[in-house]
C-alpha cells in the first residue's frame, strides 16, 4: 500500500483480517480502514497506541458502554483505553472512557492516516498524553491491554504516570462504566 502513512512503519501484526470480516464491513466502514485490513490485517501502530481492531470482537462491549452504540461500529482502541468509533456513516468519534466524554475527531476519514503522524493531533484529539512516558517506564501494553488509572479519575483518582497500571483492556473500559455510567 504505497499511500499508508508512516505511521504504519511499525505496524505490529496481532491477526489477519478474514475476507468474512472485510465482506461484512467493506461497504459501511471507510474503504481506508477495509484496505488497512486487506493489506495489514489487526494489530498496532504508533508504538502500540492506537490500535486496529476487529470490530466483532468489541461490538458487544460497545452495546453495554455506549449509549449510541447503535450508529457506531468499533474501529480502534488506545493504549490508554479509549476506543475510536465510526459513527452515523460519517464520524470518527473517540469514546474517552477514563475522561467520561466522547470527541468528534473529523467528519469523514479523509485526513485520519495523515493527521496521525503529527504528535499535537495526537495529543489533542486522540489524547495521547502520558502515553510516551508511561511506555518509557512500564513498557508498551500488550495487545489486549492498556494503561488505567489506579484509582480511577471519575473517583478521585490523579491524572499522573504514577497512578498508571497496565491492565485488560475490555475489563477495564467495563470497569469504569460500572461506576461512572454509560458515555452518551
Amino acid at each position: 500500500m504505497s499511500d499508508v502513512p508512516n505511521a504504519f512503519k511499525f505496524f505490529v501484526l496481532e491477526e489477519k483480517a478474514s475476507s468474512a470480516v472485510i465482506d461484512k464491513y467493506k461497504k459501511i466502514v471507510p474503504m481506508e480502514v477495509v484496505n488497512i485490513w486487506a493489506d495489514y490485517g489487526f494489530g498496532s501502530i504508533l508504538e502500540g497506541y492506537l490500535k486496529i481492531i476487529n470490530p466483532d470482537n468489541f461490538r458487544g462491549i460497545l452495546e453495554d458502554v455506549y449509549v449510541r452504540h447503535e450508529d457506531a461500529i468499533p474501529l480502534f482502541t488506545t493504549s490508554m483505553g479509549d476506543m475510536i468509533v465510526w459513527e452515523k456513516g460519517r464520524y470518527l468519534n473517540l469514546l474517552n472512557f477514563r475522561k467520561g466524554k466522547v470527541n468528534v475527531i473529523s467528519a469523514g476519514f479523509d485526513f485520519f492516516l495523515e493527521d496521525i503522524n503529527d504528535h499535537s493531533f495526537l495529543e489533542q484529539e486522540l489524547d495521547w498524553l502520558p502515553y510516551t512516558e508511561a511506555i518509557q517506564n512500564y513498557g508498551e501494553p500488550k495487545f489486549d491491554e492498556c494503561f488505567g488509572y489506579v484509582p480511577l479519575l471519575g473517583l478521585g483518582g490523579h491524572e499522573k504516570v504514577e497512578n498508571l497500571r497496565k491492565v485488560k483492556l475490555i475489563e477495564h473500559i467495563y470497569l469504569i462504566t460500572q461506576f461512572m455510567g454509560q458515555l452518551e
